[in-house]
């Protein structure tokens, strides 16, 4: 499934030339199917108006564009084309679908400066949708000149806007502004996404982005590209609802609660009674058959006379070394230090969130002991609790999500799920999951301890890493779109339902 893969601007590149060298497929035929794709998502959104602007540059996303002018015309859909450039300076493919638009009678409006661009800005002006073909991934230089007058141009229209392979200005592998970006109304990513559409600034510029459109590079060729052009991550994929239904299989009929795990959380504090309790409900959420809190003893009254479904014990006296998998972090506070190292040094996986992950970036015992251990682990921090890791900004790890996930597995030799928008899941050998599901409504308190509690139970129900965290990350995210909630509690109650659904 070629659109669950994200690729670098160099592994798209090589997937190029692997295609036309070695298999023998003609730049002009791959340029073709993606012009004939960028045509069909154009004619799919008319209904917002009939009036079509494509903006191309004197590269192949240009040519592109050309191509999609040319099915456009065919179509009877009044379309209008500006080159930023000069016909005389196109090659190769181009230059050849340029001509071809122009003998099907399209005219081409040349702008190879600032001046000529504003002779022809009535055009933006009128458009109801507007294709922006300018640039793809090969972009490596900021935008000046008559490319950043174009972008603004585009940005200033009221057109809906549809962006062939990336939002040109986007840095297709980092996602950040180079000089000036156009904000798209959709992108439509060719032949795979690019690590762009979902990161930095790339995230909001792309607009929606569009399964990616399929133009004769095969699937195993653009995997091969994962593995020889390597890039930051060893793999790099889109959670899918496939990932999630993979976790839930039809359960037997003779099935009881000691099949499905029993997990320990370790939380709580004063005033922080809710944060283990929702992560019981969370465990409860996907389906775990036992969830048991330990919880220091001045707050043991609270949690145990509010948890109906989960046991609850002082963590002095808890009898937790059967458990199958255990959390560690919620509301705990950061003076948990001794339970926290006696947790590191048992064999069952353990998911550290929270306070948790507070206490390790402040002791360098704890850190030690984490990255020495040989039992599955498992981290979950926000930017926030990320910086502290790793001794940066909680800003700086939000500019560079991608390199501070990957620093996080490799040093602690853990899994990792780095939260917020498109969270990343990284493995300890550098294989990357991006969650393209979720909302702005997950910003609120507790949502992050439904998530570890989901993460835990899967885990205690003996599933591998790879499948419960792509699954739960996913879950949680498709839990956070839904209708019916608006407090973490209720969050764990829509993902059970959908979880149900399998």
């Amino acid at each position: 499934m070629t659109e669950r893969l994200l690729l670098t601007a160099a592994q798209m590149r090589w997937a190029d030339h692997h295609t036309m060298e070695t298999l023998g497929v003609s730049g002009a035929l791959l340029m073709e199917h993606a012009g004939r794709s960028v045509a069909e998502a154009t004619l799919q959104r008319l209904d917002i108006g009939y009036r079509v602007l494509v903006v191309a540059g004197s590269g192949n996303n240009g040519g592109d564009g050309f191509v999609a002018v040319s099915k456009l015309h065919e179509e009877n859909v009044p379309v209008q084309c500006v080159l930023l450039g000069k016909l005389e300076s196109l090659q190769g493919d181009a230059a050849e679908y340029a001509r071809r638009c122009q003998a099907r009678g399209v005219r081409i409006n040349e702008c190879p400066d600032e001046e000529s661009l504003r002779h022809h800005v009535q055009h933006f002006m009128h458009a109801d949708i507007i294709v922006d073909a300018m640039f793809g991934t090969g972009l490596a230089r900021p935008l000046d000149g008559v490319m950043a007058g174009a972008v603004d141009a585009i940005n200033a229209s009221a057109a809906q806007v549809l962006s062939v392979d990336i939002a040109s200005g986007v840095d297709s592998d980092s996602g950040r502004v180079l000089g000036a970006a156009v904000e798209a109304t959709w992108s439509l990513p060719i032949a795979a996404c690019k690590w762009g559409h979902w990161l930095d600034a790339g995230c909001i510029l792309a607009g929606e982005v569009l399964t990616p459109a399929q133009i004769g590079i095969p699937h195993e060729v653009i995997e091969q590209a994962l593995r020889e052009a390597r890039g930051p991550a060893s793999s790099a994929r889109i959670i899918g609802r496939l990932d999630v239904d993979a976790a839930f299989p039809k359960r037997a009929r003779t099935a009881h609660k000691g099949n499905f795990g029993h997990v320990w959380i370790f939380g709580g504090s004063v005033g922080y009674t809710g944060a283990p309790r929702l992560a019981g409900m969370g465990a409860f959420a996907v389906g775990t058959g036992l969830v048991s809190i330990a919880c220091p003893r001045e707050v043991y009254p609270i949690i145990a006379s509010s948890s109906l479904e989960t046991m609850v014990h002082p963590q002095d006296s808890a009898p937790w070394l059967e458990a199958d998998a255990l959390l560690a972090g919620p509301g705990w506070g950061t003076e948990q230090q001794d339970m926290l190292s006696e947790l590191l040094n048992c064999p069952m996986p353990l998911v550290i969130d929270a306070d948790g992950l507070n206490m390790i970036a402040s002791d360098e015992k704890l850190a030690a002991a984490l990255e020495a251990r040989e039992g599955l682990s498992v981290l979950t921090p926000h930017p926030g609790e990320a910086g502290r890791l790793l001794g940066k900004m909680a800003g700086e790890v939000q500019g560079e999500r991608l390199a501070c996930v990957l620093a996080l597995a490799k040093r602690f030799g853990s899994w990792v799920v780095l939260k917020g928008a498109d969270s990343l899941i990284a493995s300890p050998d550098g294989d990357v999951w991006l969650c393209p599901y979720g909302s702005p409504r997950l910003a609120t308190a507790g949502t992050g301890d439904v998530l570890s509690g989901m993460i835990t139970g899967l885990l205690g129900r003996g599933l591998e890493a790879s499948v419960t965290l792509p699954a739960a990350v996913g879950l949680h995210a498709l839990a956070g779109e839904k209708d019916g909630w608006h407090l973490a509690g209720e969050l764990a109650g829509v993902a059970h339902q959908i979880a149900s659904q399998t």
